[in-house]
């Protein structure tokens, strides 16, 4: 199953901000990518979409990254 595919609209509230961000720099700091990058963009958006689907533990979200 591609949790890509199943996209809903659940809200990100402001502390799931903090936990969306913190998988993000971690991912940016193993891939030595620049914030700024297209690629940190596309990361971000999919950490996103991961988070919105339902997948809400960092290490799950995190797990399901490192694979793409």
């Amino acid at each position: 199953m591609n949790p890509f595919n199943n996209f809903r609209d659940y809200p990100i509230l402001p502390g799931d901000v903090l936990i969306l961000e913190g998988v993000l720099n971690k991912a940016l700091k193993e891939r030595n990518l620049s914030i700024a990058s297209e690629e940190a963009d596309q990361l971000a958006r999919r950490i996103i979409k991961l988070y919105q689907t339902g997948v809400r533990e960092p290490d799950q979200i995190w797990e399901t990254i490192r694979t793409i």
